[in-house]
Formats: C-alpha cells, sequence, structure tokens
C-alpha cells in the first residue's frame, strides 16, 4: 500500500502575455530556480513531431537543424517542465498563442507559493494578467474612463453635425414650415454608422497591439501603445485619422452648401 502524500499546488492561467526571446529565457531561467538542470526540459510541437532540449536556445537551435516544415521563426506553443529528482519540486508552464499555464507544486508550501507569485509577477511585467482577475478595481476604473472617453466626443460630433445640417433645430422655437426635418434625422444616422465603423477599426487595432505574443527567436517590442504597434496598424491608423478628417470636412462643406 502507498504511504501517504501532501503537496501544495497552484495553478493559473494568464493572458495577452508578450513573450519573445528575452522574456522566455528569463522566464526560464526562474520557473525552476532550486531543482537540478538535468531535470528541465522544454519543448515544442510542431505538427506531429515533439521537440525537445535543455534550454529555450538549443531548442530553436533544434528546431531550426530538424527536418521540420514552415516558417522555423512561427511557433505557437512552447512548454517547460522541471523537477527534481525525489519530486518535491516540479513547475509546468505551458504556452500558446492565447494564454500561460502555470502549474507550481510541492512538499515545501513556502517554495510552491513563493515561485508561483514569483513567476505571476514576471508574467505582469510582460503585460500578462490573470484570465479571471474580476477584481481588479484599476482595470475597471480605466475601462470606465475609456467608455466616457469614447461618448464625449461622439455626442459632441452628433451636435455638431446636427448644428450644420439643420441649424433649425437650435433654436428656441424652430420653424416647422421647412419641411427639412428629415436632414438632421439623417445626418445623425451617418454619423452614427461613420463614428461606429471608426470605433470598431479602433478597438480592433488597438487590441491587436495588446494581444498575446509568442516569440523565441526574436525581441520583441515593449512599452506604449503605439510603440508596441507594427508599422501596418500604424499606417491604418493614420489612414483612418484622415478618413475621419475627410468627413468632418465634407459635413462642414456640405452644411454651408445648404
Amino acid at each position: 500500500m502507498a504511504s501517504p502524500t501532501q503537496h501544495d499546488e497552484v495553478r493559473k492561467v494568464y493572458i495577452t502575455c508578450r513573450l519573445g526571446k528575452g522574456e522566455l529565457n528569463r522566464l526560464f531561467n526562474l520557473a525552476p530556480e532550486g531543482t537540478p538542470v538535468a531535470s528541465v526540459s522544454i519543448s515544442t510541437q510542431r505538427a506531429s513531431t515533439r521537440y525537445s532540449a535543455g534550454t529555450l536556445s538549443g531548442l530553436v537551435d533544434h528546431v531550426r537543424n530538424s527536418n521540420a516544415t514552415g516558417n522555423l521563426d512561427d511557433w505557437d506553443n512552447l512548454a517547460l517542465e522541471a523537477a527534481d529528482s525525489a519530486g518535491d519540486r516540479k513547475v509546468a508552464i505551458a504556452i500558446d498563442a492565447e494564454r500561460v499555464e502555470v502549474q507550481v507544486s510541492g512538499r515545501d508550501a513556502t517554495w510552491v507559493h513563493g515561485q508561483a507569485a514569483r513567476i505571476e509577477l514576471f508574467l505582469k511585467a510582460a503585460g500578462g494578467r490573470p484570465r479571471r482577475d474580476r477584481e481588479d478595481r484599476t482595470k475597471r476604473l480605466k475601462t470606465t474612463l475609456l467608455l466616457y472617453l469614447i461618448t464625449i466626443p461622439y455626442i459632441a460630433g452628433m451636435l455638431v453635425t446636427l448644428k450644420i445640417v439643420e441649424p433649425q433645430s437650435f433654436k428656441p422655437n424652430p420653424s416647422s414650415s421647412g419641411g427639412d426635418s428629415w436632414q438632421g434625422t439623417v445626418a445623425i444616422l451617418a454619423y452614427s454608422v461613420t463614428m461606429a465603423v471608426v470605433y470598431w477599426i479602433g478597438f480592433k487595432l488597438f487590441n491587436r497591439a495588446n494581444r498575446a505574443v509568442l516569440k523565441p527567436t526574436v525581441e520583441i517590442p515593449h512599452g506604449s501603445w503605439w510603440s508596441r504597434s507594427s508599422s501596418a496598424d500604424k499606417i491604418a491608423l493614420g489612414s483612418l485619422v484622415v478618413a475621419v478628417l475627410s468627413v468632418v470636412v465634407a459635413a462642414v462643406t456640405l452644411g454651408k452648401d445648404l
């Protein structure tokens, strides 16, 4: 009969982690601290083949020197497993294109919770956050502020559009004999559709800059949203701004003609 055992175990999932070559090397050096080097294994699966090595650089070289197909700089999964010979300490990290799953277990509760906390701090510094982190009041405050910042220019623009197209609607006693009340309705609808498209494109570009990244072969940019955006996204954002300004100029011109 097997003797009773007891292990502490911490498992967490993080999203939006931006992990390039430098971040992965530091993460894989941090995670197995306190375990024998010989028990560390870093692996990835491409098609139906799994490649393994003792270090990230060794794994990258192994994949590049193999007969693997496809773009060898494009990785969608990575895993680390580290454990001591007695089974007292074990760390497992599974990374894919969307999330990072961390599992730390062992008989030493202090080491388990301490190591899990160190890994969490590292991943948060790399842009990650717990998948079910609903208690972060700062994030909720930022989201609320963002909604206000979006709503204010939307309402202001709608009023300006209505003022240009149908000035009579802002008078104390608007004349009902003009028969042009449809112009205000059309203007509001057109403006609403335009702003909906603008906000949708803007959110898509913002989410692309904040999405999870897994690039074991290259360094990735960090910093502000603008510095993390790709050249294509920056060009798209510039084109979006020009399009919005063109719509505004067209609306002003139309209002003067009317």
